[in-house]
C-alpha cells in the first residue's frame, strides 16, 4: 500500500500558509558526473555508480554489504549452506542466481527458512515487474528487493501469488529474495516459478527532484493533455508547476483511463502533503506564489495508464 493511500480526503482548497521560505538546494551541475574522478577508494568498495547525480560506492563481488557500510566476505556463517534444490547454496546475496526477463525459473523454498536470492543486472531508469506464481503446496511467496548497495527497497507478500516492481536508479545488480511469507505463521515449503517482465523504461520521475515541469493553462483555453503510465503498480510520477497567490488550479483527469491518486505538496515541503485526493477532477487556490509539485500513484497499487490537464484561473 502507498504510505499516502491512507490520507486520501475529500479536499477542494488550498490549506497551506503563505510560505517565505527558499529553495536553497543545490542541484548537481548538469552533465557533471559524481564519479569522475572516482570518489569510491575503501579497500573493497571501488565501484562507482551515479544516483540522479549522487554517487554510491558498491561492494566488490564476493563480499556481502553490510548496514554499517562496511563489505564482509562471504562465509559459511553469513551465507548458509544446505539441501535443498539444485539451485542451492543461494541464500545470500552475494550467492545470487542471474535472473534474465527471458528465462522464467522453477524453484522451491525447502528446507523451512529458506531463502532464494536472484540478481538482475539492472539499467539505470528502467522498471523491472517480476511475478511468482506459486507451485503445489503450502508455500505462500514473498518477495523483498534490494539495492545495489544491499538496501531493501520494498516487500510484497502472496495471496496467493505475488508481483512486484521496482525502478532501477543506477545501472548496477539489484538484488529479489524468495521467502516463504511470515503472514503465514505455519512452516511452509514449496516450488514456485519466478518471471521477470522485459524492462520498459520509466516514463517520468519518481522524486521531487525528478518531477517533470508543467505549464498550466489559462482557463478557457485548450490545455495540452499530459499523458503517463505506472510500469509497475507501486509506480510514483512526480510532477510540478509555479502557481500564483491567489490564483486558482484545477488538475483534471481522463475518466476513460485510470484516475490516478494525487499528492500534492509545496516546493518549501515536499515531504508532508497539504492535499491529497482521488477523484476526476481536483481543485485548489493557492495561498502564496510558489512551485507546487503533485505526485501521482494508483491507490490499489496496479499498472495502467493515465492523462490529465491542468488550468489556471486567475
Amino acid at each position: 500500500m502507498h504510505p499516502l493511500t491512507p490520507r486520501l480526503a475529500l479536499l477542494s482548497t488550498l490549506l497551506f500558509a503563505p510560505a517565505c521560505l527558499t529553495d536553497t538546494s543545490q542541484p548537481t551541475p548538469p552533465g557533471k558526473n559524481p564519479c569522475d574522478p572516482n570518489p569510491c577508494t575503501q579497500a573493497d568498495k571501488t565501484t562507482c555508480a551515479n544516483d540522479n547525480g549522487r554517487a554510491i560506492c558498491l561492494c566488490r563481488e564476493g563480499t556481502l554489504p553490510r548496514p554499517n557500510g562496511s563489505c564482509e566476505v562471504v562465509t559459511s556463517a553469513n551465507c548458509p549452506e544446505h539441501p535443498g534444490d539444485s539451485a542451492e547454496p543461494d541464500d545470500c546475496i552475494a550467492r545470487a542466481a542471474p535472473l534474465e526477463a527471458t528465462q522464467p525459473r522453477t524453484q522451491g523454498i525447502e528446507p523451512v527458512g529458506d531463502y532464494d536470492f536472484f540478481r538482475i543486472n539492472a539499467t539505470a531508469r528502467n522498471a523491472y515487474v517480476l511475478t511468482v506464481t506459486p507451485g503445489p503446496g503450502a508455500l505462500l511467496p514473498r518477495v523483498d528487493v534490494f539495492d545495489p548497495e544491499g538496501k531493501w527497497i520494498r516487500a510484497q507478500d502472496g495471496s496467493p501469488g505475488v508481483q512486484v516492481g521496482f525502478k532501477a536508479r543506477v545501472s548496477a545488480p539489484y538484488t529479489v529474495r524468495v521467502s516463504h511469507s511470515p503472514r503465514d505463521p505455519s512452516p511452509a515449503i514449496g516450488t514456485y516459478t519466478l518471471q521477470l517482465a522485459t524492462p520498459v523504461q520509466d516514463d517520468f520521475g519518481d522524486i521531487p527532484e525528478e518531477a517533470a515541469a508543467l505549464v498550466p493553462a489559462p482557463a478557457g483555453t485548450s490545455a495540452p493533455l499530459i499523458s503517463g503510465r505506472f510500469e509497475y503498480g507501486q509506480d510514483e510520477d512526480w510532477f510540478s508547476f509555479p502557481v500564483v497567490r491567489d490564483a486558482t488550479y484545477r488538475i483534471e483527469f481522463d475518466t476513460t483511463r485510470t484516475v490516478p491518486a494525487l499528492a500534492a505538496f509545496i516546493r518549501e515541503n515536499v515531504k508532508s502533503p497539504f492535499l491529497t485526493q482521488q477523484k476526476s477532477f481536483v481543485e485548489f487556490q493557492a495561498a502564496s506564489s510558489t512551485t507546487v509539485f503533485i505526485d501521482l500513484y494508483s491507490a490499489n497499487e496496479a499498472a495502467g495508464t493515465y492523462s490529465f490537464r491542468v488550468f489556471e484561473y486567475r
